[in-house]
C-alpha cells in the first residue's frame, strides 16, 4: 500500500513545501508594506509625539491602520476563496472547501503572521524622535 501511494505523498510534500514558501513570502511582503506605511507617517507621528501624544496612542494609530489593511485583504481573500470552492473541491478528496475550518484556518494563520510582522513596525513607530522629525523641514 505504501509503494502505491508514493506519488500522492510526494505531491503532498511538495504542496506543503510550496505553501510554506508562499507563507514566508507573504510574511516578508506584508512586513515590507507595513513598514513602508509607517515610514510614510513618521513625520506625522513625530509631530504628534512633540505635541504631547503618548506612545500608546502612536502605537494604536499604527496598529489600527495595519489591522484595517490586513482585514481588507482577509475579506477579499475569503470572498475569492468562497468563489473558488467548486474548483478546490475537485482537487481534494474528502475535504469540503466550504467548511469553516478550511476558510478560517488560513485567515487566522495570516492574521498571526500580520501581527508578528507588525510588532517591529509598531516598535519603530513608537521610538520616533520628535526632534529629528521637526528639524527635517
Amino acid at each position: 500500500m505504501r509503494a502505491q501511494t508514493v506519488r500522492e505523498r510526494l505531491l503532498a510534500m511538495l504542496a506543503a513545501f510550496f505553501s510554506f514558501v508562499a507563507l514566508l513570502l507573504a510574511a516578508v511582503g506584508l512586513y515590507g508594506v507595513l513598514s513602508y506605511s509607517v515610514q510614510q507617517r513618521e513625520r506625522e507621528f513625530g509631530i504628534r509625539i512633540a505635541v504631547g501624544a503618548r506612545i500608546g496612542d502612536i502605537a494604536w494609530q499604527a496598529t489600527s491602520r495595519i489591522f484595517l489593511m490586513v482585514m481588507t485583504g482577509a475579506v477579499i481573500g475569503a470572498a475569492l476563496g468562497i468563489a473558488s470552492v467548486r474548483y478546490v473541491e475537485t482537487l481534494l478528496y474528502g475535504v469540503k472547501g466550504s467548511e469553516p475550518v478550511m476558510l478560517t484556518g488560513p485567515a487566522l494563520v495570516l492574521l498571526a503572521i500580520a501581527l508578528l510582522s507588525a510588532l517591529p513596525v509598531i516598535v519603530r513607530a513608537s521610538r520616533i524622535d520628535p526632534k529629528i522629525m521637526l528639524r527635517a523641514e
